[in-house]
């Protein structure tokens, strides 16, 4: 059953457990059509660019006492994790390693529930033959120079993305990042099994698509994601 979004006619809402044949989360019913169309394009244009691509989920969170970030700090966090791939993957080159190319993909939504301030949910789609862990997060600070600075790798990298977004010392930013504990998902298109990957990544997101908690009105997307 569809029918238009009360706060939002442009959107189409959808009621139940399954959309196409792929299965949503249970108990988050209505979710946003145009929003779960987006999100499975956005894996198709990563499984077809790579062959073995790793998802990885996370929450961004702003301090509670900091006034709401503009509306950009999102597309920040995006570009400045693009850059530290990159930076990643020139100093392996300069280091005579071999390097896979990576060009960052992702689904984001912002959301705001009791917490005072709204908050995102992400999830990044990497070239699982480039990046395929997340690393240590529960303590990951390197010390240089006598200050603590971002671990060197993919936790550190996204916990210091963050962090330049929001404008933030890493000592003061590097709290906001929650790594929940389904957080890896990986489709290797030569494997046996790659269809349940697909469907359990894609099941995973549908909760990005779910119609409540969505903030409208304000002039800003409460969705997002990468356009290649």
């Amino acid at each position: 059953m569809k029918h238009r979004h009360p706060h939002n006619p442009n959107l189409t809402l959808i009621e139940g457990t399954e959309w196409n044949g792929l299965p949503l989360l249970p108990k988050h019913s209505p979710y946003i059509e145009p929003y779960l169309e987006r999100t499975l394009e956005t894996m198709k244009r990563a499984v077809d660019r790579y062959r073995r691509t790793t998802a990885i989920r996370f929450d961004l969170r702003i301090p509670a006492d900091a006034l709401e970030p503009d509306s950009n700090v999102i597309s920040r966090f995006f570009e400045s994790l693009q850059a530290k791939v990159n930076a990643h993957q020139l100093r392996k080159a300069r280091q005579g390693q071999r390097v896979r190319s990576c060009e960052l993909r992702y689904v984001w939504v912002r959301e705001q529930n009791s917490s005072h301030h709204r908050h995102y949910h992400c999830c990044i789609l990497l070239n699982g033959d480039a990046y395929r862990y997340l690393g240590a997060f529960s303590r990951n600070d390197d010390r240089e120079e006598g200050k603590m600075v971002a671990a060197e790798n993919m936790a550190g990298r996204i916990r210091s993305a963050w962090c330049s977004a929001l404008r933030l010392t890493w000592t003061d930013g590097q709290g906001l990042v929650h790594f929940p504990p389904k957080r890896i998902y990986h489709i290797d298109v030569n494997s046996t099994e790659v269809l349940g990957q697909y469907v359990d990544l894609f099941r995973r997101l549908s909760y990005f698509a779910k119609a409540s908690t969505k903030c409208y009105g304000d002039g800003s997307n409460s969705f997002g994601c990468s356009r290649r």
